[in-house]
């Protein structure tokens, strides 16, 4: 239902303000670090247009955090709408904003013992590690790219910028695991949390956008 939502809201942004207006539409299929997928602009005027797109990110990434290997399941789609301005032919600047339903998650299963909060727990012990890096679900972006979606003809655009998403929240839990004492165990992990949120604060409070396009646009 959220997912839905998003779209229905990224769609009405990106539609309702420039029916009135518009000169000249395009879309484009996009790659990069907002998934796969596909985006519309719809132009107002010479200089300026209205562009939202979404993406879906297929794939998990393994990471090391504090020492410990994890693999790190991105939001799996993004969803964006915002305002390009051209400054000299194909050369823009954009803002606008990100939507993402869902909150990237992390799982660990592990063959040696791990060091979680103050102790060290066998792999027995612990189980398998889950948790949750909680951060905004809209979050602003700023950017410069190439290429106008509107122009007519087949070309390629470029993304380069950023969105800003705050302070990350990580919770963490262990399920399977055969340590007795589970209110220790939650305290240590609380504990662990709280290393992850030092350690990747400055990664996750910023969302990094590089995104690669094809456009077709009908100027």
């Amino acid at each position: 239902m959220k997912k839905l939502t998003f779209a229905l809201v990224a769609a009405a942004l990106v539609a309702g303000p420039a029916v009135a207006s518009a000169q000249g539409f395009g879309a484009a299929a996009r790659a990069g670090t907002l998934g796969i997928g596909a985006e519309v602009a719809i132009g107002l005027g010479e200089s300026a247009a209205i562009r939202g797109g979404l993406g879906l990110v297929p794939f998990e990434l393994n990471a090391t955090i504090d020492e410990m290997a994890v693999t790190l399941e991105l939001p799996d789609t993004w969803y964006n709408v915002g305002l390009d301005l051209y400054l000299n032919g194909s050369f823009r600047l954009g803002g606008g904003f990100l939507f993402k339903p869902d909150d990237p998650s992390l799982t660990g299963d592990f063959t040696t013992p791990q060091e979680i909060g103050d102790r060290t727990f066998t792999p027995e012990e612990l189980g398998t590690l889950t948790g949750v890096v909680d951060s905004k679900d809209s979050a602003p972006y700023v950017l410069i790219g190439f290429g106008k979606h509107t122009a007519s003809g087949i070309g390629l655009s470029l993304d380069v910028g950023l969105a800003f998403l705050g302070d990350p929240d990580v919770t963490l839990d262990a399920q399977g695991g055969t340590f007795s004492d589970q209110a220790e165990l939650q305290d240590q992990l609380d504990r662990e949390a709280q290393n992850f949120e030092d350690d990747m604060r400055t990664y996750l409070r910023y969302w990094p956008i590089l995104n690669l396009g094809l456009r077709i646009g009908v100027g």
